[in-house]
């Protein structure tokens, strides 16, 4: 609306005669259709700081057997959130559980007040607007119930000012998200053309419904798998295809990636929320890639998952890891004055490589005393050379590679396995990978982390697979109906008594 009144202004310089309206008001803005798009941009707004920050899209691999954030001496111990998301021993209290929770219900609570505005005009049709709002709604409430599994569930905008809703459990959130989807799908537009890049479009609510009903017996008890097919072929047939380069999808302008079912188009300006670069890489990185911000030499791949390409180092996606000697530009060694030298108190704590900068895939400790350099770190999202603390990479949320490897598992489930390798080989083709000749569900669980490695799928995955609270380094293993959910955060429940607390917290 600002761009439109500072049009207005401009052109009155010149155009004296021209109607000049003091106010621009929804009655004005809201006679055409095409123009209710404007007055629902917050509600996706929101979308940024839920996947851009260190705790978003990335950071949810942390937890999994994909990445860690280890202390190192003084750096990233930070209260041991990190350390408990680790060894799944997180708490109500934890900053990132409360900021999650916040995150989805302000969307959930901007498509409320969106949706009961737009209903309230008069002669034009909304029909449409207010579908896609109750898709995004759909979104957000997804998250929630494979988060936190039993939550409220609010849809409407006109309560009390004190209103205090009251726990729902998963299966009534599941009816809810499978009711409010299906309902939605006439009045929703099948263009998956750049103009629904990032909004909620016909294939995405079919896909939203894909993830609910593959992951039906984790939500519900039962099991959904046939359902889950038909909405999966559905989007398959939708126009998507793979992108012929696989890190087309994760670079600064993926919108021209014909895989992209939705996707968040971050900008270094205008849409400053990513921050993975600084997140991941050691310190002495940021004058290699010219960042005008520090580098925080944080979140590391786990080794398990570097040697996930041992058997075949050509698959193009092992370059989602960052590892061995840096370089500058210019062929010199990257260095480390601050490397960690020989303490006679405890030898065991040096950099065996002295300066010279080598990201090692094996990482020596958990806490408190990780080595600087130890650790391969995220490389998904191409560096973009200049970037402040924000960079420009587009993020996908839903990709026909997924899809793919969805399907896969639906056929697998059925005993159709070589149905299954036809689509985990299309994306091993496109990885450069030799064809697997045979599948089973521990390694489709392989094919996903290859794939989906730092894209935040990874939790949901193995909650599926029921190895989510498997034991694994620096990690015991925990009862998966524990910690599967995460709990309510404390801090709502202090202000709102109706809340029931998950069971284990």
């Amino acid at each position: 609306m600002l761009a439109i009144l500072l049009l207005g202004t401009q052109q009155s310089c010149t155009k004296l005669d021209e109607t000049v309206y003091s106010n621009l008001n929804g009655d004005k803005l809201f006679d055409d259709p095409e123009n209710l798009i404007y007055g629902f941009g917050t509600a996706y707004v929101n979308l940024y700081a839920l996947i851009g920050h260190k705790y978003g899209v990335v950071g949810s691999d942390a937890g999994t057997d994909l990445l860690v954030v280890p202390q190192r001496g003084g750096d990233w111990y930070d209260g041991g959130e990190w350390i408990r998301y680790h060894r799944h021993e997180w708490t109500p209290s934890e900053g990132y559980i409360a900021r999650e929770w916040n995150i989805l219900y302000y969307g959930i609570n901007t498509c409320n007040r969106l949706i009961f505005t737009f209903e309230a005009l008069e002669g034009v049709d909304t029909a449409p607007a207010i579908a896609e709002l109750r898709g995004l709604r759909a979104l957000y409430y997804w998250w929630l119930v494979d988060i936190y599994g039993n939550v409220p569930i609010s849809d409407k905008f006109d309560v009390p000012a004190d209103f205090k809703p009251t726990t729902n459990s998963r299966k009534e959130v599941y009816d809810f998200i499978e009711s409010e989807l299906l309902e939605i799908m006439p009045d929703l537009s099948k263009n998956n053309s750049l103009e629904y890049f990032g909004r909620i479009n016909y294939y995405v609510a079919q896909t939203i419904l894909a993830n609910l009903y593959i992951n039906a017996e984790v939500y519900t008890g039962t099991p959904q798998y046939d359902k889950a097919e038909i909405v999966i072929d559905t989007v398959i047939g939708g126009g998507y295809s793979l992108a012929g380069d696989f890190f087309s999808n994760f670079v600064e302008d993926a919108t021209g990636s014909p895989e992209y079912i939705m996707g968040l188009h971050f900008d270094a300006i205008k849409a400053r929320q990513f921050e993975v670069h600084l997140f991941t890489l050691h310190y002495n990185l940021a004058a290699k890639y010219q960042f005008e911000d520090n580098t925080w030499n944080g979140i590391s791949a786990q080794e398990t998952f570097f040697h996930l390409f041992d058997a075949d180092t050509n698959d193009i996606r092992r370059n989602s890891i960052l590892f061995g000697f840096q370089y500058m530009d210019d062929g010199t060694v990257v260095e480390d004055p601050s490397y960690e030298k020989f303490d006679p108190t405890d030898p065991s704590y040096r950099d065996p490589d002295g300066a010279p900068l080598n990201l090692t895939p094996e990482i020596n400790m958990l806490e408190p005393k990780c080595l600087r350099q130890a650790g391969a770190r995220v490389a998904k999202y191409p560096f973009i050379y200049g970037s402040d603390r924000y960079t420009g990479n587009d993020v996908p949320i839903f990709r026909l590679g997924e899809i793919y490897l969805m399907k896969a598992e639906l056929l697998l489930r059925k005993g159709d396995v070589g149905g299954a390798l036809e689509y985990v080989n299309q994306l091993r083709a496109r990885a450069g990978a030799t064809p697997l000749a045979d599948l089973n569900m521990e390694s489709l669980s392989d094919e996903y982390a290859r794939e989906m490695f730092a894209e935040g799928k990874r939790r949901t995955q193995l909650i599926r697979f029921g190895t989510y609270g498997d034991a694994r380094w620096e990690k015991p293993e925990v009862s998966p109906s524990y910690t599967s959910i995460w709990p309510v955060p404390q801090a709502q429940i202090d202000v709102n008594p109706n809340l029931t607390q998950n069971p284990g917290y």
